[in-house]
C-alpha cells in the first residue's frame, strides 16, 4: 500500500501538536521564571535562558543566531567607521582603505561587547538597588 506523499490533515495535526507543545513549554518557563524571581537573592546567581528572552521557532533559531552573529557586528563595524572615523562623509568614508571584512566584524563585535557589558553593569546595580527595599 502506497503512502500518500503529501496529507494536509495528517500535517494539520501534527502541527498543532507541535503548537501544543510549545505553548505548555512556555506555561513551564514563564512558572519557572515566576518561581526563580522570587528565590533570586544575588544577580550573579540569576539564572538566564535566551528562549525568555527571544522567541523564535525552535527549529530556525539556531540559524538565525549564527547569521546574526556573522552580520550584526560586521553592520555595526561599518557604522561606527562611517560615524566616528569618516564624519558621516561618504567621500571620506570611500576614501577609507579597508576591504577586510574580518576588520569591520572585529571592531563592530568591540562595539557591541562594550553596550552589552554597559548593559550588564547596569542591571546589576539595578537589581542591587531593586533589593534594597526587599529584604
Amino acid at each position: 500500500m502506497r503512502q500518500p506523499t503529501h496529507d494536509p490533515y495528517l500535517n494539520t495535526v501534527h502541527r498543532a501538536l507541535k503548537e501544543k507543545a510549545y505553548r505548555t513549554r512556555q506555561l513551564q518557563l514563564k512558572a519557572q521564571s515566576q518561581e526563580k524571581q522570587t528565590q533570586n537573592h544575588s544577580f550573579l546567581h540569576q539564572r538566564l535562558e535566551l528562549n525568555e528572552l527571544i522567541h523564535l521557532p525552535e527549529g530556525i533559531g539556531n540559524f538565525i543566531f549564527f547569521v546574526a552573529f556573522i552580520l550584526i557586528p560586521y553592520i555595526v563595524g561599518v557604522l561606527f567607521i562611517f560615524v566616528t572615523i569618516a564624519g558621516i562623509d561618504l567621500q571620506i568614508f570611500k576614501g577609507i582603505n579597508i576591504q577586510e571584512y574580518t576588520i569591520y566584524w572585529a571592531i563592530g563585535y568591540e562595539v557591541i561587547a562594550f553596550f552589552l557589558l554597559m548593559l550588564i553593569f547596569k542591571s546589576a546595580i539595578e537589581f542591587k538597588q531593586n533589593r534594597k527595599g526587599h529584604p
